[in-house]
């Protein structure tokens, strides 16, 4: 009988950045390093993974970031001059705009650029100027618990009351964005709910309420589709007080 070979977890990160925001504590150059250093993580962490940059400001990258970019990554994507982008950018409030711009974004991509992720087995959407850390081992991916599922760091109660998010006071939870994945076979699914979570976030918004990215990914993510695994293995500095966390 001949040898059984197994394949390898063919892998694609997708990762957010703002590198030329305003909001925040950190500068573009501090942005593009610490993007940079993401990167660099994932290199670490997956050597063969496929990593594609989403760069959601609406200020567009300059071409020396542009170029430095794109040399450490498989693809990288300046949308900026998406025309929804640039209305976004209109909005006063900037917690609004990133997490608008950034759904918006990564929901462009799923559905434009399907073809980059054929032959993948897991998506993983990470954050710019987040690292994958020691706690990160691809190899745990392969855990038969993981496939046909999306993988969250833990489910958490929202530090906001239910009259601002709309969520029924039972469920008014959040799943943690900094680094989540999917089992490919999902994309469908996960295209879908994004264009939920757009036209719920609208709404909240013209109701004069408020809601993220994390509430939206609890209240649309089909629960039977969700695992938790803690800690998930991902580290970086908050962008309003640059307080160091962990999950």
């Amino acid at each position: 009988m001949g040898a059984i070979i197994l394949r390898a977890m063919r892998t694609a990160f997708i990762v957010s950045s703002a590198i030329n925001s305003s909001a925040g504590m950190f500068s573009p150059e501090e942005r593009l390093r610490d993007t940079l250093g993401t990167i660099d993580s994932i290199r670490q962490r997956v050597p063969d993974a496929a990593i594609h940059v989403l760069d959601m400001c609406g200020d567009g990258l300059q071409p020396a970031q542009a170029r430095l970019l794109s040399s450490q990554v498989t693809r990288l994507f300046d949308y900026s001059g998406l025309h929804d982008v640039q209305a976004i950018y209109k909005v006063p409030n900037l917690d609004v705009v990133k997490n608008l711009t950034e759904m918006t974004c990564f929901h462009h991509f799923l559905h434009s650029q399907e073809a980059l992720l054929a032959g993948v087995d897991r998506v993983f959407k990470l954050s710019g100027r987040y690292r994958l850390d020691e706690r990160f081992s691809i190899g745990d991916y392969d855990d038969p618990r993981y496939r046909g599922q999306m993988v969250f760091s833990g489910r958490f109660a929202s530090q906001f009351t239910p009259d601002v998010t709309g969520n029924d006071a039972a469920d008014n939870f959040q799943l943690m964005s900094r680094l989540w994945s999917f089992d490919a076979c999902l994309l469908p699914t996960v295209r879908s709910v994004y264009g939920q979570m757009i036209e719920r976030m609208v709404e909240r918004l013209n109701a004069g309420g408020y809601i993220d990215i994390e509430h939206l990914l609890h209240r649309y993510m089909p629960r039977s589709r969700i695992a938790m695994r803690t800690p998930i293995g991902v580290s970086g500095r908050l962008a309003p007080n640059a307080r160091e966390i962990s999950d």
